[in-house]
């Protein structure tokens, strides 16, 4: 969330932020403590709006995906960003996503209409610049949904051996379900006709060319803690080995989802430092690492980390906005 944040603030970008994860991190990070409740309480019915009341009529059988008014505006929080926030019901929606990628093979509308969600939601909210969607370290149903009809996609990495690891599964999982959408169009058209089944993809907002969207625009990499010694910080060449192999993989995994006209030396967007000092200021007030001050806690060398963090957002930020292509 934090160059979600710096978009807003320094760039001054209008973004909305869909927390699709069901451990709601980011929501966590965005809202302080106190408001939990006012989201999240079981007694209160009328409690404000989270991601899950947007898809409840789809748990009850429905396909209506309910867009609702964004439950948090960029003036309710320090990060300066709309939200919709998470829920940990999400993995019953996920069950359902599931469900729908299985029936859409048969040519079911309400399940193709499930799985286009993401276009019901960005028509009702053209006026941001971006809309962001947080997702779980998950290959599920959902996420495959929320995929879908996403413009481009951007994968953050830590700096182990599991990360690396895992972008051959994220290629392979991509590829997959594309395969499997385009075949389930196909036997849609097959069933009910073209013309039945232009006019239904036109109403319902149905995404008939795959090629179009899920494209990918590069990689953020989360530095390590180094080894202290007495004359500086020293790398480990574990962790060093692992950081030198991302880039071979992605673009051997991933390449083939890459948007036209973005080069190979432009896929790395940037790195993101560990500053596990300001990390815990960051989490208590609410507020974006690159905006803590004093007043936020912060002291001695720690005003230096602030900075350095704001340069390295900077330079994430010019690489995400050229590689979206504006």
């Amino acid at each position: 969330m934090q160059y979600t944040s710096y978009l807003s603030i320094y760039r001054e970008k209008k973004v909305l932020v869909v927390d699709l994860d069901p451990q709601s991190n980011s929501t966590q990070a965005i809202l302080p403590e106190e408001t939990w409740l006012e989201f999240y309480d079981p007694d209160n019915h009328n409690s404000r709006k989270t991601i899950y009341d947007y898809f409840r009529d789809m748990e009850e059988g429905d396909a209506n995906f309910n867009n609702i008014d964004i439950p948090v505006s960029e003036g309710q929080n320090d990060f300066k960003i709309s939200l919709i926030p998470g829920h940990p019901k999400l993995s019953i929606i996920d069950d359902t996503m599931s469900k729908s990628w299985s029936e859409t093979l048969s040519g079911d509308k309400g399940a193709i209409r499930k799985l286009n969600w993401l276009n019901q939601l960005k028509k009702a909210n053209t006026t941001f610049d971006y809309i962001l969607i947080d997702v779980g370290p998950s290959l599920g149903a959902l996420n495959r949904s929320a995929l879908l009809n996403s413009d481009y996609f951007l994968t953050p990495m830590a700096s182990d051996i599991f990360s690396l690891l895992g972008i051959s599964n994220i290629g392979d999982w991509i590829e997959r379900w594309m395969n499997l959408y385009e075949a389930a169009i196909k036997t849609f058209v097959s069933k009910f006709g073209e013309e039945e089944s232009r006019k239904f993809f036109d109403k319902y907002s149905i995404n008939t060319d795959i090629s179009k969207t899920t494209r990918y625009i590069g990689y953020s990499i989360q530095q390590y803690s180094k080894r202290k010694f007495k004359n500086g910080e020293r790398p480990t060449q574990a962790y060093e080995k692992v950081i030198n192999s991302f880039h071979a993989e992605i673009e051997k995994a991933l390449g083939k989802f890459v948007k036209d006209g973005i080069e190979s030396e432009e896929l790395k967007l940037g790195d993101v430092p560990y500053v596990y000092s300001i990390i815990p200021l960051s989490q208590t007030a609410n507020t974006p690492i690159f905006e803590l001050s004093y007043a936020t806690g912060v002291r001695g060398n720690q005003t230096s980390s602030v900075e350095n963090y704001k340069k390295y957002l900077n330079t994430l930020a010019e690489n995400f906005i050229k590689n979206v292509g504006e």
